[in-house]
């Protein structure tokens, strides 16, 4: 439900994701087009379409989760308001819903993953969701974009509510590498895993 907040994860948040792994490798490709009609497939040329992929990946890996410190302060601000000191386990998160579909960035909202004693806990710049941990059935990975890069997917946390079935998408964002956020996946669902056996 929404928290009546300003969102903090903004347009301008998604884009920097996008724009700056693009001013590293767009320049590449145009390098390699604009060379290919004066000289064919040369040394040169060759080079720079083989680069514009390897540079994409790479500053894809390191500026996907730009901002991801700033969000996180501001997150821990707005819990610590309205919690004050509050020591609870908690996981700087992006989060969907399976109906969203973004062009931007895959995470519809960014904030802590909480593990409370008895329910699991999303609080977002514009969304929360509390979901008992005695409704969960599953947890489980699932592909997003990210995946198919190889830089990432959703920690899938599944059940079933009133009769009605659930499902809470997140990828971790706290480490500055989409690399170290997929590692700290498979961690995540361990955690949520032996959370749930506690």
């Amino acid at each position: 439900m929404p928290n009546g907040l300003k969102p903090v994860w903004t347009t301008g948040r998604k884009l920097a994701g996008n724009v700056l792994p693009l001013m590293f490798s767009l320049p590449l490709l145009v390098l390699g087009i604009k060379g290919y009609p004066a000289t064919g497939m040369s040394g040169s040329t060759l080079v720079y379409l083989v680069l514009f992929p390897i540079v994409g990946w790479i500053a894809t890996n390191f500026f996907g989760p730009c901002g991801s410190w700033g969000l996180k302060q501001v997150m821990g601000k707005r819990l610590h308001h309205e919690r004050p000191f509050d020591k609870t386990e908690k996981l700087l998160v992006g989060f969907a819903r399976p109906s969203y579909r973004g062009l931007l960035d895959p995470h519809e909202d960014v904030g802590f993953l909480i593990l409370h004693p008895d329910r699991i806990e999303f609080f977002g710049g514009s969304t929360t969701v509390e979901l008992s941990k005695a409704d969960i059935q599953s947890v489980s990975h699932r592909s997003n974009p990210h995946t198919w890069l190889g830089l990432g997917r959703w920690v899938c946390v599944e059940g079933q509510s009133e009769g009605k079935p659930f499902r809470l998408l997140i990828e971790p964002r706290d480490r500055a590498s989409l690399i170290g956020n997929l590692i700290l996946g498979s961690k995540l669902r361990q955690r949520i895993l032996a959370w749930l056996a506690e």
